[in-house]
């Protein structure tokens, strides 16, 4: 009777999915967008087109397990190519020397998401504050934080610097992903 117990019980324990599941970015549909004040007047809009991010997502719990992303810095777009390339340049980014900005989720909380941000070789701890969505299969994550870009190094000299651009940097994510 043990035996038969003990079988069984295997047997509905590998009838049962996992409930977390990894899921694929769909990067064609997700977006890692920023803003930045410029000249305390406006905000300028940015982009990074490259990017991945693991995702696992336990559906039963609708909580995250894993989220872990990477950006090409390279990849920029601010809509204005000048900036951009000044933006890769070694005073701002410094993309050849650190070509990706990476974030590895330490924590999860309903409607919280805590991680490490890593830019030029600086590993700082953010919260983004976020909204986890399923639509059938797909899984939609709304994130959004706001950093200091001089906390992770990336200053330039210049008199007017403060006057040009703000600190404060507005992370704003849509991540869209699928099981797989």
């Amino acid at each position: 009777m043990k035996k038969f117990l003990s079988i069984s019980a295997f047997v509905a324990f590998l009838g049962c999915p996992l409930l977390a599941q990894p899921y694929m970015l769909d990067t064609n549909n997700s977006k890692v967008d920023f803003q930045i004040s410029h000249l305390k007047l406006n905000k300028v809009d940015g982009k990074f087109s490259k990017f991945s991010a693991n995702i696992d997502y336990d559906t039963a719990s609708k909580s995250l397990k894993i989220l872990e992303g990477s950006v090409e810095i390279a990849s920029v777009d601010t809509a204005n190519t000048k900036r951009d390339e000044h933006l890769k340049d070694t005073d701002i980014f410094d993309s050849k020397k650190y070509p990706t900005m990476n974030f590895k989720m330490t924590k999860f909380e309903s409607g919280k998401i805590y991680g490490d941000l890593t830019i030029k070789g600086t590993t700082k701890p953010i919260m983004l504050e976020s909204t986890e969505t399923l639509n059938g299969e797909t899984l939609q994550i709304q994130a959004n934080a706001t950093i200091k870009r001089s906390d992770f190094g990336v200053v330039w000299e210049s008199n007017l610097k403060d006057s040009l651009v703000g600190d404060e940097v507005k992370i704003l994510l849509t991540l869209i992903a699928n099981p797989q």
